[in-house]
C-alpha cells in the first residue's frame, strides 16, 4: 500500500487510540462494554450464517 494511503490511516488510528484511552474509568468500561457487545453480536451473526 502506498504511503499516501497509509499515513492518513495511521494518523486516524493513533487519534482513535488516544481518544479511546483518555477519559474516566467509567467511560472506559462503557466503551469496552460497547465493543464487547458488538463483537458478540458479530460472532452470533457469523455463527448463525453457517
Amino acid at each position: 500500500m502506498p504511503l499516501i494511503y497509509l499515513a492518513p490511516l495511521a494518523a486516524g488510528a493513533l487519534g482513535f487510540g488516544a481518544g479511546f484511552w483518555s477519559g474516566s474509568g467509567v467511560t472506559k468500561l462503557l466503551k469496552f462494554g460497547a465493543i464487547g457487545g458488538g463483537c458478540y453480536l458479530a460472532y452470533r451473526a457469523v455463527k448463525g450464517a453457517q
